[in-house]
């Protein structure tokens, strides 16, 4: 029984100290500081304008990063075919990036008018049907098969008037 009552004892002690505790504390604060429910905040709004420049810009960058079906033309005599995904033999699927090295055909033509840049960008989606046409009917799907880069090389001639496709790189290969 005594110890029963020791621990109601200690119990109302430990409250009551708690209580004082918070009552000074709040004597203590100095409550003129806090804002005003009806009052606007203009630190956090003025912080996410300034932060919305550079996150527009690396989201942009980002997605061009991460699969593109663009063309582009790189430096030199080098164009990027963007990234391909495509269901080879089985079940697996490919998932590459290419890009070609190409020249300008030695034609005395006078019809042939555009530069071999303005040909590979007009004619962007046509070589990369090209590309997949080639790949999806490869029975041997790799980066070392010669022959299927001399295919690729090929078709996409096939489809160029006033350029030729002099080699074909293989960016990224991954076959799942």
């Amino acid at each position: 029984m005594f110890q029963k009552v020791v621990k109601i004892l200690i119990g109302i002690i430990v409250t009551l100290i708690v209580g004082m505790l918070l009552v000074y504390g709040v004597s203590k604060s100095d409550f003129s500081k806090i804002q005003k429910y009806d009052e606007k905040d203009n630190s956090i709004s003025d912080v996410r304008s300034r932060m919305k420049g550079p996150s527009e810009q690396k989201e942009k960058i980002a997605k061009e990063r991460y699969y593109t079906t663009k063309v582009k033309i790189k430096e030199g005599s080098m164009a990027s075919l963007g990234d391909f995904t495509v269901n080879i033999s089985g079940n697996r699927k490919l998932t590459a990036n290419i890009s070609l090295k190409f020249k300008e055909k030695k034609s005395n033509s006078w019809l042939s008018g555009d530069s071999v840049e303005e040909e590979i960008i007009a004619k962007g989606d046509i070589l990369r049907s090209a590309v997949i046409h080639t790949i999806s009917g490869s029975k041997n799907a790799t980066v070392a098969n010669n022959l299927m880069k001399k295919e690729l090389v090929n078709n996409i001639n096939n489809h160029l008037s006033d350029g030729e496709v002099e080699e074909v790189y293989f960016n990224r290969f991954i076959i799942q």
